[in-house]
């Protein structure tokens, strides 16, 4: 399990750069577009703070 989050992170480290780019038509002076990213990174916060409970409660097992 350990060893599938961290490839999975660095992957998604990896990828970082190449999806930040905005695409043609992207607007970013639009004033819908701080909450179109914002509901674009909920996933990977949500993903992390489950990954971070997950892990502290692991640990409080042992």
């Amino acid at each position: 399990m350990k060893n599938l989050a961290v490839k999975t992170l660095a992957i998604s480290a990896a990828l970082l750069p190449c999806m930040v780019f905005a695409h043609a038509g992207h607007d970013h002076q639009s004033s819908w577009s701080n909450l179109v990213h914002f509901l674009w990174l909920a996933p990977i916060i949500v993903a992390a703070g489950l990954l971070f409970i997950t892990r502290k409660k692991a640990a409080s097992k042992k």
